[in-house]
């Protein structure tokens, strides 16, 4: 199945569809001992939905568990969420170009592009979620 990318997060709410568990992202340099001095490292927050699974069975809002994904559902969300727009804006400024020599209407074009784009991406939402998912592993 391939390698996996595992998270440590704690269990933020609990639904009918599933698990919603709250990673906390570190900068690589995280775990330096003088990060705390340096003021480099920084923190994100992340909210992460997982499908309940038997796995999920008997949690608790507050409860430490390992959240796991395999890294080719993360190179599909990469494609869908980077590629792929940036592939369709570039290509629109490219067709426009042939048309006109207005840089204005070129950006505007290739931004407008993303509009249409984003809203298949939301219409196709829980399709997507089906295919680019996380998993609870042995928590």
């Amino acid at each position: 199945m391939g390698q996996k990318i595992v998270h440590q997060g704690i269990v933020d709410s609990l639904s009918d569809e599933g698990v919603r568990v709250r990673i906390v992202q570190s900068a690589a340099c995280g775990s330096c001992k003088v990060a705390s001095q340096c003021h480099i490292s920084e923190q994100k927050t992340k909210l992460v939905d997982v499908r309940m699974a038997p796995s999920a069975d008997g949690l608790k809002v507050g409860d430490a568990v390992r959240v796991a994904a395999t890294t080719q559902m993360g190179m599909k969300a990469v494609v869908l969420a980077f590629v792929l727009p940036f592939l369709l804006m570039v290509g629109v400024v490219f067709v426009v170009s042939l048309f006109t020599r207005d840089e204005p209407l070129m950006a505007l074009c290739g931004l407008v592009s993303l509009i249409p784009y984003y809203i298949i991406i939301y219409a196709c939402r829980k399709k997507i979620s089906e295919k680019i998912a996380f998993e609870i592993v042995n928590t």
